[in-house]
């Protein structure tokens, strides 16, 4: 009975995911794909863009700054030549088509690291007072970038030329949450791959499931049953103290490997719990479900630090939980989607599950995006803003149709995914992802949303102190900020 429901949800959502609808339900099988880059349908691809036909730059070179970190700037932009890697492949491809049917030149300008990004955003605002327009687009890490949005260094991506952001390749959840008094200081969609690559999620080692006879973790997702006190249960009793030493540290096997930053932040996307909601201005204000957030707390508190099979990493050395799960020392663990490739690409005894959820009265998966995703940014003084909106949507649309396509289902599907069951579950993670006002301008407004790392890192589950702590502190910056955008339009 068991693998007859099992293949009878693949066929449900497989079935759905790959039709020309878009008004599928949600229910504990399928997610609403409203707010994704690309819809999983056949018909969509045939999209074409509003871009006039004959569009010519006269081979005018385009600047684009992106953010200069090994690994993650080439999934995006970066590349000089086919080698044979699937998805830098792709990324040639869709620069050249971009070239040719506009007559531009992309002239890619690799910024510091994340360890230097201060230096980064330093460069973005000499160039922008010196009016050298040095730089045409921005891709800039999101963890970041809003930071100096309020600066009125950016262009509102609502008048630049050419771009329609009501197009699929754009992420509309995204626009919506922060485009304020209508401006809207920057953009992410299709052409940024790492918006999907930094989706959070759940690795599972299948050999260790087969070793403890557990469950099999697609029935429990697919059944909506995967929830935090699942979870909690079904590593509790799983340890080995592999080394024989009495002492329970970073060599033994545990049930789960978790972190104490974004491992932790996940799970508040995760529950969907939000921080804001809008007012009778029509702006963002303070409104978090305190009960709800509460809970949350507890059950993660105790997840972590009343759990025999629970480890914290401690990202000390060699203490990360990639390389515990490398080393077979973690049954569960979790890690961005981009993790099967940068850290597991060795491995093929491995499943891909969701974040899981706070109960089971929760309509559906969410998934927390990491704040390392590129934004998109244009300058406000920009020379060649007709160029440049051109450039974003047909780079845009093309990754829609066959940059993204290759990246999620070709690459991580079959190359990186281990099975087909796990390709169900990257549509179900990428139909979830969750993004809103506060996990953008997080840093401008005191961190609410790390409230969770804070909590865990002081081994705490007191939520109610933390809250009347920074209440006001959360609320004032909020209102900071809005006020900053109004004067910057």
């Amino acid at each position: 009975m068991k693998i007859m429901k099992r293949f009878i949800y693949l066929f449900l959502v497989t079935l759905i995911l790959g039709s020309c609808g878009t008004d599928a339900v949600n229910d504990k099988v399928t997610q609403d794909t409203s707010s994704l880059p690309r819809e999983e349908n056949i018909a969509e691809t045939e999209i074409k863009d509003s871009l006039p036909d004959g569009l010519d730059f006269q081979g005018e070179t385009l600047n684009l700054f992106i953010r200069g970190d090994e690994g993650d700037a080439m999934y995006e932009f970066c590349t000089e030549e086919e080698n044979g890697d699937i998805i830098n492949d792709a990324v040639y491809r869709r620069n050249r088509t971009v070239e040719e049917r506009l007559n531009i030149k992309i002239n890619v300008m690799l910024s510091p690291g994340w360890q230097d990004y201060n230096r980064t955003l330093n460069m973005i605002r000499s160039s922008i007072f010196a009016d050298d327009n040095a730089y045409d687009v921005i891709a800039g890490w999101s963890i970041r970038m809003p930071s100096i949005a309020v600066e009125k260094l950016f262009a509102n991506m609502h008048d630049i030329p050419y771009i329609e952001l009501s197009n699929p390749w754009w992420n509309q959840q995204l626009i919506n949450e922060v485009t304020i008094a209508g401006n809207l200081p920057f953009i992410a969609g299709d052409a940024n791959l790492s918006l999907l690559g930094s989706s959070y999620v759940m690795y599972f080692d299948e050999k260790l499931r087969r070793e403890y006879d557990l469950p099999n973790l697609y029935d429990v997702v697919f059944e909506g049953k995967w929830i935090i006190d699942y979870m909690h249960n079904l590593v509790k009793d799983i340890y080995q103290d592999l080394n024989g030493d009495g002492i329970m540290d970073a060599n033994d096997l545990y049930g789960a490997v978790i972190g104490k930053g974004n491992d932790a932040d996940a799970f508040i996307p995760s529950s969907n719990i939000r921080f804001t909601s809008t007012d009778a201005d029509g702006f963002p204000a303070l409104n978090i479900d305190q009960e709800r957030l509460a809970k949350l707390v507890d059950k993660v508190y105790n997840f972590y630090y009343e759990n025999s099979g629970m480890s914290v990493a401690t990202h000390a050395g060699n203490d990360t939980v990639e390389d515990r799960f490398r080393s077979g020392l973690a049954f569960l663990t979790p890690g961005y989607v981009l993790s099967s490739n940068l850290y597991f690409r060795g491995r093929d005894d491995f499943g891909i599950i969701p974040y899981p959820k706070l109960d089971e009265n929760q309509d559906k998966y969410y998934t927390y995006v990491q704040n390392g995703f590129s934004l998109l940014c244009v300058p406000h003084n920009c020379a060649h803003t007709e160029m440049v909106g051109a450039f974003l949507e047909a780079a845009s649309s093309e990754s829609y149709k066959n940059l993204s396509p290759v990246y999620f289902d070709t690459a991580m599907k079959v190359k990186y995914a281990r099975d087909e069951t796990s390709q169900v579950m990257l549509d179900i993670i990428r139909a979830g992802i969750n993004i809103n006002f506060v996990s953008v301008y997080n840093s401008n407004i005191g961190n609410p949303a790390y409230v969770m790392r804070d909590l865990m890192s002081a081994k705490s589950n007191n939520f109610a102190s933390w809250y009347a702590q920074n209440e006001t502190k959360i609320s004032l910056a909020i209102e900071k900020l809005i006020g900053q955008m109004l004067e910057t339009n």
